[in-house]
């Protein structure tokens, strides 16, 4: 925690936005995220941006980097203050983005679950999703032949879909042939 409010996070941020030891820097961003202590300080929630702004930039390549900030992205979203944090609206685009990319079934199942946490307790996180054209990517994870994806493609669209807030985006036959 004393790592993280001195700086260290702030720095580590830096040099993943500058794309030098990326690997390393989200290393070390996971391993100080996923202390619940540093993620009840203001450390995590000023994370959620640079963390999301990493994996849509499109020179961010080193895969295990951006499976890493993908894993402290759940991590601080495991907190339900900071899934309902303004920025995560924009972790959601990210993530979304990162699925249609088509990555890894670990990087998948990662970013499925924090996907779950940001839209679990948050309509605006919801219209996200919809609005970043989450629901047609996770509906085809639903056809993964992957089990545990599926399974967990499946309990995101229960989360999307446990209220009236996204019926402007999908028709109701959709919504009854994914929920019934």
């Amino acid at each position: 925690v004393a790592m993280a409010e001195a700086g260290a996070v702030r720095a580590l941020l830096e040099l993943l936005k500058s794309h030098r030891c990326e690997e390393s820097a989200a290393r070390l961003l996971e391993a100080l995220i996923n202390n619940s202590r540093v993620r009840e300080t203001k450390v995590a929630k000023h994370s959620i941006a640079p963390l999301s702004q990493y994996l849509l930039d499109p020179q961010s390549k080193n895969q295990a980097a951006k499976f890493l900030v993908t894993l402290a992205l759940g991590d601080i979203f495991q907190h339900e203050a900071l899934a309902r944090a303004s920025d995560s609206v924009s972790a959601c685009r990210a993530l979304v983005s990162l699925l249609e990319d088509q990555p890894t079934d670990d990087m998948t199942m990662v970013a499925i679950c924090a996907l779950q946490s940001l839209v679990m307790h948050s309509r605006t996180n919801r219209r996200a999703v919809a609005e970043a054209g989450g629901i047609l990517v996770v509906q085809e994870l639903l056809l993964s032949p992957n089990v545990d994806i599926a399974g967990q493609a499946a309990l995101l669209i229960k989360h999307l879909f446990s209220n009236h807030t996204l019926q402007e985006y999908v028709s109701n036959e959709l919504i009854r042939s994914l929920t019934g």
